[in-house]
């Protein structure tokens, strides 16, 4: 089949969430379709990777959104009563390269990925269509306006419920609604009843996320905690500052010599204002965060914004380490305490576990053992794009 593939971000390199799923959804669809990717690039330095996208695509059209050329359809966006979102993905000249494909190559089926890609392809009604929603948008512009001040918190509503409207709109005009969990899911058919509401799962790369095979060895910093996250997104700023002021102080009374690494791109000043010397360390951007998760003991996400499924998690249970979150940051992920894990919300309770596993070199081992051992038959890329292959054949 023919498939034209929208997508918000440039999928590659699949360094951050989306950009992930996306990837390798591609990569999947790509071995028995012929794609035809139409995607937004947001960093100058990613059009060095559209050959590599070629690879797997028959044609990549691309158009640059950049901060400023954002404002005016953005603004025109909340001047129309619409969501801010269909504004600030918008961009005429990939309209027209979108329009140019459609005129000139018989499309079978048509992918979008996250809501906002929806409006270049609304007025198609002769083909098939397919919404990867990932998870609900809304409602985590919601949950963002509980922690903003106003009048942040009263634009973080409004756009919550402009969203809101616009996902179930698209719901009725498309063929198919996919999330990445069945937590999204079912909420999101309690909105549209009728419609149909699909699951198509994350995996991790499990053969890239392992181990080395020593893995009896002594760790290199056996005192070492680690949140990977891209940290100018705000539910991983708020994750990295809650865990700073309320958690770490506690393990520290513990467990004297422990050290917090932050790992990930771009942190924002609220993010290295975090860093003290010998206690937190905030890396910034790295070429690979696997020597990372090598030698922690152990990694934490503590999120108290948090949607679908959380990547980092999966990387982390991937490497053999135990993973200590909030029950916010697991919500897509059906681990327990016999996986590995450990859930928390409170912020002394979650210390605790953090300090159990420190103190006990053992438990730690085969905490992260069971973790690897969950991924490794629960969250398989392939098996997730079967499922997605399934769905893409029977909208037709």
């Amino acid at each position: 089949m023919n498939i034209l593939y929208l997508a918000h971000r440039i999928p590659f390199p699949p360094n951050k969430g989306d950009k992930i799923r996306s990837f390798h959804q591609i990569k999947h669809l790509s071995k028995n379709h012929k794609l035809y990717l139409a995607c937004l690039v947001d960093d100058q330095d990613d059009f060095q990777y559209i050959d590599e996208l070629k690879k797997m695509c028959c044609v990549v059209e691309t158009a640059y959104r950049s901060s400023w050329n954002q404002l005016f359809p953005t603004g025109l966006a909340f001047v129309r009563g619409q969501a801010l979102s269909t504004g600030a993905f918008y961009s005429q000249a990939l309209q027209q390269k979108i329009k140019a494909i459609l005129d000139s190559v018989s499309i079978d089926r048509i992918m979008t990925f996250s809501s906002p890609m929806a409006e270049y392809v609304r007025t198609v009604d002769h083909i098939p269509k397919l919404m990867d929603f990932v998870d609900l948008d809304s409602e985590k512009w919601g949950a963002y306006a509980e922690y903003q001040p106003f009048p942040f918190s009263t634009l973080y509503r409004m756009e919550a419920k402009r969203l809101k409207l616009y996902e179930e709109t698209i719901a009725k005009e498309f063929n198919q609604s996919v999330f990445i969990s069945s937590e999204e899911a079912e909420s999101f058919r309690n909105r549209v009843p009728g419609r149909p509401v699909a699951v198509v799962a994350n995996g991790v790369d499990f053969e890239f996320f392992s181990p080395s095979e020593n893995e009896g060895s002594e760790k290199k910093r056996p005192l070492t905690i680690v949140f990977t996250a891209a940290m100018d997104y705000f539910p991983n700023i708020d994750g990295a500052q809650f865990f700073c002021e309320k958690i770490l102080p506690r393990i520290l009374d513990a467990v004297p010599g422990v050290c917090f690494f932050i790992v990930g791109r771009k942190p924002t000043p609220k993010v290295l204002e975090l860093a003290r010397k010998g206690i937190v360390d905030v890396t910034g951007t790295v070429p690979d965060v696997r020597p990372y998760l090598e030698s922690a003991s152990l990694a934490v996400a503590p999120l108290r914004i948090a949607r679908g499924v959380q990547n980092k998690i999966l990387e982390a249970m991937a490497m053999g380490l135990p993973v200590i979150g909030t029950s916010n940051a697991f919500q897509g992920i059906a681990a327990t305490a016999k996986d590995g894990i450990r859930i928390d919300d409170d912020p002394k309770s979650f210390a605790d576990e953090v300090i159990t596993l420190l103190h006990d070199s053992e438990l730690r081992r085969v905490c992260g053992q069971r973790a690897r051992e969950f991924v490794s038959q629960r969250c398989r890329w392939q098996d997730c794009g079967s499922d997605l292959e399934t769905l893409i054949q029977d909208i037709g």
